[in-house]
């Protein structure tokens, strides 16, 4: 399996907002954590796991997701693909990154903000 985007929506009315991701499905999740950077174009990387996935969403400012695949952990490859995408707190999309990719983080904006299953 590849990584994957689950878009994510928000509903506004008088009242004011819902945001929301109905597509995604969260069975397998053991537990969760928030990841905080306090300077803008901070860069987290690589990080990556032989069995757990990991579900990404951006919960204040915006980040850049990227996710390698690591066919061998002890050496792994500098010419795997790597897939990104840029996440925005305002939109609840949430990236999925499978066992035996590797993620990293760059944060767009100052105190960005990651919540990650």
């Amino acid at each position: 399996m590849r990584p994957k985007l689950f878009k994510g929506g928000v509903a506004v009315d008088k009242r004011g907002s819902v945001s929301f991701n109905n597509s995604l499905v969260l069975k397998k999740v053991k537990r969760f954590y928030i990841v905080k950077n306090n300077k803008k174009n901070f860069v987290r990387a690589w990080h990556g796991h032989k069995i757990e996935a990991k579900y990404i969403l951006c919960i204040t400012g915006k980040a850049k997701i990227s996710a390698v695949k690591i066919k061998n952990f002890k050496k792994p490859s500098k010419k795997s693909k790597v897939f990104s995408w840029i996440l925005d707190s305002k939109i609840p999309n949430v990236i999925y990154v499978p066992p035996g990719y590797a993620n990293g983080s760059k944060s767009i904006s100052k105190n960005m903000r990651l919540l990650i299953f």
